[in-house]
């Protein structure tokens, strides 16, 4: 953590420096704290009938990671401007409080959120009315959909994380890219479109090492479309994972490839603003497996409305996974329902208390639990696991 300080102290320097020179780089940043408290929560193993426990205590992210980071952007005329942006996470209630163990192409890391050191985000791209392209880690477009769908914003105690495909069924895997390229085109009428690619989504970020010529190595590629105009957004992603040993023994081939789809729509009526997002996930091997046998049947959904009511406003979510024998991401298999209740207060344009309550019920075969941006649970099979949150939020 010491580290961490001394780069953060140079971050600052430098970036003062280099405003003083051009004014269209920054520091930004938000810091939360909420008062979290989780039930129905493994103690050690998560097979039905194990005991379960609680946790309380003070959170650092409770509904948005905690972070601190620089961007900005250079004006090359014509309408085409560089761009960058360098993000860390921090863990503003205590140095060890980060729980979230992760998978190799996401790892929970040392910051409370998104990884180590300037690993929320890095990336440097260009903008114009070509559209805009970017490289390096950077969140994935089904990421961004599941945010801008959750009414809870990908935060606060019964967010769209404890249940969907990109988050908890993949263990985080699709929601950052390393190593990528992403293209969004300009919008036209309503209609954009991206395209992206990872050479390393299954590791930490590293480089492949060096292979014979005819050897497999894993790569991703996303594609989305959407619209948006108006009162209405709604589109279409799909994501491909090929050469693939996630969740294999340790003699399962690499040959195999995952595939994720995902639909997504949102209304404005003014009073509500009405979401929906689906996603399902199949591939050519289950997981676990070690020889070919097709994994499928995972599927995500969640209905959501958030209500503006004066400076604040009421959330509430409904979202039902449902993982049959053979899943690609995990060995549970049954049905969780979760439902969700919440409400933000703005105090200013940069300043929110919020409190929000969510509820899993898990069949006999699954075990997912309630969790914060920060805390990460296990649950019991069959049994169910609640978590409230009540906190403030600042960004500078």
């Amino acid at each position: 953590m010491r580290k961490i300080l001394w780069a953060m102290a140079l971050l600052a320097a430098f970036a003062g420096n280099a405003s003083a020179e051009q004014p269209n780089v920054q520091i930004y940043g938000l810091i939360d704290l909420g008062l979290t408290h989780f039930t129905g929560l493994a103690t050690g193993s998560s097979a039905a009938g194990s005991p379960t426990g609680s946790s309380t205590g003070l959170s650092s992210g409770a509904q948005s990671g905690s972070r601190l980071g620089i961007k900005g952007h250079e004006d090359l005329g014509n309408g085409v401007q560089v761009l960058f942006v360098a993000e860390t996470g921090f863990c503003a209630a205590g140095l060890s409080q980060d729980q979230k163990v992760g998978v190799a192409g996401n790892p929970g890391g040392s910051s409370c959120s998104g990884g180590a050191f300037m690993q929320r985000q890095a990336f440097v791209g260009v903008h114009g009315r070509f559209g805009t392209l970017s490289a390096g880690r950077m969140y994935t477009p089904m990421f961004h959909n599941e945010a801008a769908m959750d009414p809870f914003g990908y935060g606060l105690n019964g967010d769209i994380n404890n249940l969907s495909i990109v988050g908890k069924q993949s263990g985080g895997l699709l929601i950052r890219a390393n190593q990528s390229l992403t293209y969004t085109s300009p919008t036209l009428s309503g209609l954009s479109g991206t395209l992206s690619f990872s050479f390393a989504p299954t590791a930490g970020g590293t480089v492949p090492a060096a292979v014979a010529k005819d050897s497999r190595v894993p790569r991703s590629w996303t594609a989305e479309g959407r619209y948006a105009s108006g009162p209405l957004t709604a589109g279409l992603a799909y994501l491909e994972l090929r050469n693939s040993t996630l969740g294999l023994a340790s003699n399962g081939v690499d040959s195999g490839g995952i595939k994720v789809w995902q639909a997504f729509g949102a209304y404005d009526f003014g009073v509500a603003r009405l979401r929906a997002l689906y996603e399902k996930a199949s591939g050519d091997y289950a997981f676990g497996t070690t020889t070919g046998v097709a994994g499928g049947g995972q599927r995500f959904w969640m209905l959501g409305v958030s209500v503006p009511v004066g400076p604040g406003e009421i959330l509430a979510s409904y979202d039902v996974a449902t993982i049959d024998p053979n899943g690609v991401f995990t060995k549970q298999v049954g049905t969780a329902r979760q439902y969700a209740l919440g409400y933000t207060y703005a105090l200013s344009k940069s300043t929110n208390l919020y409190a929000s309550y969510g509820h899993i019920g898990n069949d006999a075969r699954t075990s997912f639990a309630n969790q914060s941006n920060a805390d990460a649970f296990a649950g019991v099979d069959g049994q169910s696991s609640s978590g409230m949150a009540v906190g403030i939020r600042k960004l500078f």
